[in-house]
């Protein structure tokens, strides 16, 4: 029996440390999917990066930026560049789920699986030194009985021969009686003791190997099980990490080959290229005839006429062919385009007519965006004070005051420039009039008091034509009679006062001081100007925003 007992406890000790072996190794490779994650996490954000690099190192410059407004086959381009950084922000996007989705997770399931099973082997280790305890009692109480049963049978053969030897006193063989009585009683005691452990024994033995062996088997079982489940759930994890961004990779790809590929248009880039290097400028006229059978006018040509010049040639009579040899321009056109950028004039008179419509049409856009842009924040703004104004609770309207200020004073510039970019455009059109007739005003000692009665308009229209204007429609003051004097002088409407100073150049708006009170001549009718008069009879236009009307 102590032969098979010990068979079973080696069987036992084998397979729990084939299982020790077993889970560690399967842990282990928790660890091998975990680099490979991390490696493969690696790829995507090292693509992503390759990629975003790549459409910075190919994106328009700023001075190409207008290219790529006007031409399809570039404007498109860009197009692809923004898909192929979408494409980009989606492989980041996979990395990111990597790392979230699999690899954290990996970790935390490696660390309740390591702790889980320490636990696991410290209670079957626990178990078998529980039995191995019991199986040294169960042999420490058979060693003593063993002693105590051969101690009695010796007592007992001396008991039997001190009764049979006749030469023996009574009291040797009472003694040898009594020696023999008394190791029987503890031969006696040693065996119930040695029965009882050997049941305890038999007891944990069986339910060492019939229970809680095999319940800590099941529970490392369990727990490789779950390890091997929870693989199979980050195998599916990883794909969908990657299968998720594909529809939106699809569509990026989809766009790059219809919204873009199909939207290049070469009829569209040639009118673009013709529209932009036009000049608007007439071919030069027929060259005249030489007649030498002419009296008189041998070897004499007529002088072509002044706009008869050709591109290029407006140096005078030398400039003409057989008239001497015109100034030598040693770039030549090509050297002329690429060469230093000439000081550009602010109404890009500098350029061929249509160029110049084109780049005065683009300045004024741009500047009737800004105003739209900020007459939008302005109406939000007063909505807003309006709500705190209904409830205080939510803010104070006073607050507000000095972002309304500075938005008004940002408009009332805006449409100052704007309507001397439109008095421009309106020149190189041939509409006539004069540009900056109203000029922006100076710094002044305080920002234009633009709430609420600043002007709203998006566009103030011009303000009264100066002499210059209509030179032909000049009439000398003599010619006027007292009665039409005094009928070109209105009468005031109100006063108000300069709440800052202004200041312009323009013969149509009044310089005024802070604290200045004016005669109102004319309101302000939507326009953002006021018509006012000074005590010396000086009149002119202000900003409306500036004065306070009394």
């Amino acid at each position: 029996m102590n032969e098979s007992t010990d068979v079973h406890r080696k069987q036992s000790l084998d397979q729990l440390s084939a299982l020790e072996k077993f889970t560690e190794k399967g842990i282990d490779f928790l660890d091998n999917f975990n680099r490979f994650v991390r490696e493969r996490q690696k790829i995507e954000m090292d693509y992503a990066a390759q990629l975003k690099r790549l459409v910075k190192s190919y994106s328009p410059k700023r001075k190409d930026e207008e290219e790529y407004k006007i031409y399809s086959s570039l404007r498109t381009f860009k197009g692809v560049l923004q898909e192929v950084g979408s494409i980009a922000n989606q492989h980041e996007l996979v990395a990111e789920n990597m790392v979230q989705s699999v690899f954290n997770e990996v970790v935390k399931l490696r660390q309740e699986l390591k702790k889980e099973r320490m636990d696991h082997l410290h209670e079957a280790k626990q178990e078998d030194a529980h039995m191995e305890k019991s199986r040294r009692k169960l042999d420490s109480c058979k060693s003593q009985y063993r002693s105590a049963h051969e101690a009695w049978l010796q007592a007992k053969i001396l008991f039997e021969k001190a009764d049979s030897d006749d030469n023996r006193t009574k009291a040797e063989v009472e003694r040898a009686k009594s020696t023999m009585e008394q190791k029987d009683q503890f031969r006696e005691k040693q065996k119930n003791e040695y029965i009882l452990q050997l049941k305890n024994t038999n007891e944990d033995q069986q339910e060492h190997y019939s229970s809680k062996l095999p319940t800590i088997f099941n529970k490392l079982q369990a727990m490789e099980e779950r390890r091997i489940t929870c693989l199979g759930k980050y195998y599916e994890t990883y794909a969908d990490c990657h299968k998720k961004v594909l529809p939106v990779i699809t569509q990026c790809l989809d766009d790059i080959q219809v919204k873009h590929g199909q939207a290049v248009t070469p009829a569209e880039d040639s009118q673009a290229l013709i529209t932009k290097f036009e000049t608007g400028n007439q071919p030069p006229k027929d060259l005249p005839m030489m007649d030498l059978d002419e009296p008189g006018g041998r070897g004499q040509t007529q002088a072509p006429e002044k706009d008869n010049v050709s591109i290029g040639s407006q140096n005078g009579a030398n400039s003409l062919p057989g008239r001497g040899k015109a100034p030598k321009n040693k770039k030549g056109v090509f050297g002329t385009i690429f060469s230093s950028k000439k000081e550009e004039a602010k109404d890009f008179s500098h350029l061929p007519p249509n160029q110049q419509k084109q780049k005065l049409q683009g300045k004024i856009d741009e500047i009737q965006g800004k105003i739209d842009q900020e007459v939008k924040q302005k109406e939000a703004l007063l909505k807003m004070r309006d709500v705190y104004t209904a409830n205080n609770s939510l803010g104070d309207p006073n607050s507000l005051n000095k972002q309304l200020e500075t938005i008004g004073k940002k408009i009332d510039l805006l449409r100052l420039e704007l309507n001397t970019y439109q008095e421009f455009k309106d020149k190189a059109d041939g509409k006539g009039g004069t540009p900056s007739q109203k000029s922006s005003p100076t710094r002044s000692s305080g920002p234009p008091a633009n709430v609420p009665n600043s002007p709203s308009k998006e566009r103030p229209p011009s303000s009264p034509l100066s002499p210059l204007e209509h030179e032909d429609s000049f009439i000398d003051d003599d010619d006027f009679d007292e009665d039409e004097g005094t009928a070109a002088d209105p009468k005031p409407v109100g006063t108000c006062t300069a709440m800052y100073e202004f200041n312009s150049d323009d013969p149509n708006l009044l310089n005024m001081v802070e604290g200045e009170v004016l005669d109102v001549i004319e309101k302000d009718s939507g326009d953002g100007w006021t018509r006012v008069r000074r005590s010396d009879n000086s009149e002119g236009y202000v900003p409306t925003s500036y004065v306070n009307h009394l």
